[in-house]
C-alpha cells in the first residue's frame, strides 16, 4: 500500500494451538494490505479475535482429524503451494477476513461524516465476513450455501 512513507512491517507472531498454524503479523500486513498507520496491537488483537472465533468454529473437524492421526493442519489438504497445504491456506484466508472485518473503522478518520464511507464500510465488512465464511466452509467441506430441513 503506497502512502509515501516507510512501511516497517511488524515480527509479531501469533502462537497458534499446535494443530493449526501461527500466524505472522507481517504476513496479514502484506496480504491484506494494511495501513501502516494502524498500530500493531490493535492487528494483534484482531488478528486474535478472529483466531478464537475460527477456531471455535473448526473444533470439530479439528478433533476428527487428530482422531484420524493427522496432528497439524499442515497435513490436511487436498494440494499445496511451495510446501504450505491448502488447508492451511484458506485457514490464513478465513482468519485475515475476519480481522480485517473487525478493522474497518480504522480505515476512516473520526472526523468523516460521508454517509457514503459509511455504506461502503458496511458493504466491506459484510464482503470481508461472506468471504471468512466461504473458506471456512472450504476447510468444513462444505458448499458456498446450503440448506437444512428444520
Amino acid at each position: 500500500m503506497f502512502s509515501g512513507q516507510d512501511f516497517n512491517q511488524s515480527a509479531i507472531v501469533i502462537s497458534n494451538d499446535g494443530f493449526w498454524p501461527d500466524l505472522d503479523l507481517s504476513e496479514f500486513q502484506i496480504e491484506r494490505a494494511m495501513s501502516p498507520n494502524i498500530n500493531d496491537r490493535l492487528l494483534r488483537d484482531a488478528i486474535v479475535s478472529a483466531v478464537v472465533e475460527i477456531n471455535l468454529t473448526l473444533e470439530q473437524y479439528k478433533n476428527k482429524q487428530m482422531a484420524n492421526g493427522i496432528t497439524s493442519a499442515k497435513n490436511c489438504g487436498v494440494v499445496s503451494v511451495d510446501g504450505v497445504s491448502s488447508t492451511v491456506i484458506i485457514y490464513k484466508k478465513a482468519v485475515f477476513a475476519r480481522a480485517k472485518a473487525d478493522l474497518i473503522g480504522e480505515f476512516v478518520s473520526i472526523a468523516s461524516r460521508d454517509n457514503k464511507i459509511d455504506e461502503n464500510q458496511t458493504a466491506m465488512r459484510s464482503a470481508l465476513l461472506a468471504e471468512s465464511s466461504r473458506e471456512v466452509r472450504k476447510i468444513l467441506g462444505l458448499r458456498r450455501c446450503g440448506v437444512a430441513l428444520i
